[in-house]
């Protein structure tokens, strides 16, 4: 059959397709046309049938798109040498030509044609997927072995029968139906001498010999090809289950996320419970969360009566939440711990949400007959847990960071108020109402020590009985009394009526309060308290307000402590008479007060303090060309400037001549660099008019400095303020320069 094959001549369509298609490989002539050499065309729409050999069809579709020219037959080769089909053609091939040319039964031609007319068939099969095409070409293979121990056949066994080995493995490897009587006919062509006669002793034992190895190899072969099939479909199903986990732990990814964006909200916890029982498969999710007390129900899916209050002292979720180690209770029934919340629960896994060892709630999952939870069930709660206590964590940070940043911005509104206020009476009313509207509270009372006396009675009262006002409080009563008497922050988080101050042991306010006072100090000596009552103490003051009241009591205190001294300098008629504006005396007295504060302050308790140096540029130029009537007229219309452009709580003072000092508490050397800039562009826009009528202007230098909150020395600050004003003169007037 081989042989009829190979003694075909070499025409016809098939072999004028393959020749020229065996031409186009060859690089095209530079002066030839591209048609010349493109008969693929026709090939490809006549006899050629694409789709019977797809390599060649990609082949001819690549001509036709110049950009596609190579991928195809790069893809061709690739699939030839990972073909053991032709793997398998090839090693048939080369013995059983060099062994025909051995014997020389046939033409030397005949024997070449027919070996690459195998290969060249076996090659053009190369590329389907059909499972029929496997089992034509093992059957091609056999032929092809058949034909050539007939040629070679003689009295005895031919070495090419040996050949029937490898083709009976390879088919007994590819395990189909084909292929298995494939490799039964191998193995009854081997068994040929022994069925037919003509063959002697030897020729038979040979033929069962290899009968034998043919039947090992294909059991082994399948034995071999089975395991491997096991273990990939092992393997595939291991990443099935790999991939199901990821997308799971990726969802619970995003619900984590929600929960450590938004916090701990019903909602939020419910698309945790329904993350639970959609993605996960559990029928009973349920999330609990420590209030300090007790585990209370965030969100739950299908109990029939669900336990909203657990306390931790009984359950399997109590003894989770007592000893922080998860609890995997296969059969509920054998845990005495258990208490039922749905009489369809038959196994329970519970998971503490820990954050650096502190309890923040318990997730849990139970189960009924349909589906009982295992051990990959209780690793995987593991993971969720661990995953759902930092969003957690996140969660109440992000909430303890939103509450800091609400406290804090009501306390720089009232900083604001505080520093706007140069009236002393209203004073205290914005005082208490301030203090209330930062950290809310059932009460808040302002105790002050009275000027004459020197007692501390309330000053003012803030949601309660009025009647409370002006009653005395000893140092040591109350929260307010301890505050003062210790000049620290105080936090009783029970305050219970006996030891409230006596003068209020009768007020009508709850017997047990939750309370928190601040002192108000000046120099370093208390002045008064500012106390928080809160009725419900269920709600202990925070952290956060608690760092808050004290920043509050340094604020109240520098606000009341400014109100004091503009008191002070109003009473001793400390004002410059041209300008309106604070004298050096008054400026340096209110330094002093400042800077002793300061001293007494910690650095982290201290503000940033910032001043300028304003000196009028040639003003005595302007007293000579001018008079002095048009320079007081300068002077007064730079303080207008000056007053309109500072807060009610900096320090302006006329320093001396033509000079002006600014005293900015809170501000930084930068900020007080902007202002000194503005002041300077205003003024210069300002005209006076002499007496001449004409329209006279100055300009002015300023030189700003700056303390740090680790500097406390006033001088300092006064004297750099000093120096940058000087070298704005030395650079030529009329700019700001800071040191």
């Amino acid at each position: 059959m081989i042989g009829d094959v190979g003694s075909q001549k070499p025409d016809g369509p098939a072999f004028a397709r393959v020749t020229a298609m065996s031409k186009r490989l060859q690089p095209a002539s530079a002066t030839q046309p591209a048609s010349a050499t493109s008969p693929v065309g026709p090939t490809v729409t006549g006899a050629a049938k694409p789709a019977v050999f797809p390599p060649i069809a990609q082949f001819a579709r690549s001509e036709q798109d110049p950009h596609r020219r190579r991928m195809p037959w790069r893809r061709y080769v690739g699939l030839v040498r990972r073909d053991p089909q032709l793997l398998l053609a090839a090693f048939l091939t080369f013995p059983i030509v060099l062994i025909e040319l051995i014997v020389r039964d046939t033409s030397m031609l005949q024997i070449l044609a027919s070996g690459a007319g195998f290969l060249a068939i076996q090659a053009f099969m190369t590329g389907s997927k059909a499972r029929s095409w496997s089992t034509m070409r093992l059957t091609f293979s056999l032929a092809f072995v058949v034909v050539a121990n007939v040629r070679t056949l003689g009295p005895e066994v031919g070495p090419v029968a040996a050949l029937y080995i490898p083709v009976v493995a390879m088919a007994a490897a590819i395990g189909t139906r084909g292929a298995l009587l494939v490799a039964l006919a191998g193995m009854v062509v081997t068994m040929a001498p022994v069925i037919l006669p003509g063959f002697g002793p030897v020729a038979q034992q040979e033929a069962m010999a290899m009968l034998a190895a043919e039947i090992a190899l294909a059991i082994g072969s399948r034995r071999v090809v089975a395991s491997l099939q096991q273990s990939v479909e092992r393997t595939q199903a291991a990443h099935a289950l790999e991939r199901r986990r990821t997308r799971q732990l990726n969802a619970v990814e995003s619900v984590g996320r929600l929960v450590a964006r938004q916090g701990p909200r019903e909602d939020v916890l419910g698309a945790v419970v329904d993350l639970l029982e959609g993605t996960f498969g559990y029928r009973y999710p349920s999330v609990y969360l420590w209030d300090g007390t007790a585990l209370q129900l965030g969100a739950q899916r299908n109990y029939a009566n669900p336990i909203q209050t657990f306390d931790i002292s009984r359950g399997v979720i109590g003894r989770v939440a007592r000893t922080l180690e998860p609890a995997f209770v296969p059969d509920i029934h054998a845990d005495s711990d258990y208490e039922a919340a749905d009489p369809a629960v038959n196994s329970e896994i519970s998971v503490p949400l820990i954050s650096g060892g502190t309890l923040l709630g318990v997730l849990n999952v139970e189960s009924n007959a349909a589906r009982r939870l295992d051990d990959d069930d209780f690793a995987t709660m593991q993971i969720v847990g661990d995953r759902l206590s930092a969003a957690l964590a996140l969660g109440h940070e992000r909430l303890k960071l939103a509450q800091r940043a609400d406290l804090l911005v009501r306390l720089t509104e009232l900083s604001a108020r505080l520093n706007a206020t140069i009236e002393p009476t209203t004073i205290n009313d914005l005082v208490a109402s301030g203090a209330a509207s930062v950290i809310e509270a059932t009460m808040v009372a302002l105790i002050l020590a009275d000027p004459s006396s020197g007692e501390f009675r309330t000053a003012r009262i803030v949601g309660s009985d009025q009647s409370l006002v002006g009653i005395r409080v000893l140092p040591g009563e109350g929260a307010a009394g301890r505050a003062i008497d210790s000049r620290r922050l105080v936090v009783d988080d029970r305050l219970d009526r006996s030891r409230f101050p006596r003068a209020a042991e009768g007020a009508a306010i709850p017997d047990v309060l939750a309370a928190m006072a601040v002192p108000l100090t000046r120099e370093g000596k208390p002045f008064g308290a500012i106390t928080w009552l809160r009725a419900d103490v269920t709600r202990p003051y925070s952290q956060e307000e608690q760092e808050v009241a004290g920043l509050l009591g340094v604020q109240i205190s520098l606000a009341m402590v400014n109100q004091s001294l503009l008191a002070e300098a109003q009473t001793a008629a400390v004002t410059d008479p041209l300008t309106g504006l604070h004298n050096r005396r008054f400026f340096d007295a209110a330094m002093a007060q400042l800077m002793a504060l300061r001293l007494r302050q910690t650095e982290d308790q201290r503000q940033p303090l910032s001043a300028i140096m304003f000196d009028l540029d040639h003003f005595g130029h302007v007293n000579k060309l001018h008079g002095h009537q048009v320079g007081d007229r300068i002077l007064r219309a730079f303080a207008d400037v000056l007053g309109g452009r500072v807060r009610a709580s900096d320090l302006v003072a006329r320093y001396g001549g033509e000079e002006f000092v600014v005293l900015l508490p809170g501000a930084t050397r930068e900020q007080a660099a902007r202002l000194a800039e503005e002041v300077r562009a205003q003024f210069a826009k300002k005209r006076v008019r002499a007496a001449s009528g004409e329209m006279v202007s100055c300009t002015v230098s300023a030189g700003c400095a700056g303390l740090s909150p680790t500097q406390a020395l006033g001088p300092i600050l006064i004297e750099h303020a000093d120096v940058a004003l000087a070298m704005a003169k030395a650079a030529g007037r009329d700019q700001v320069v800071t040191a």
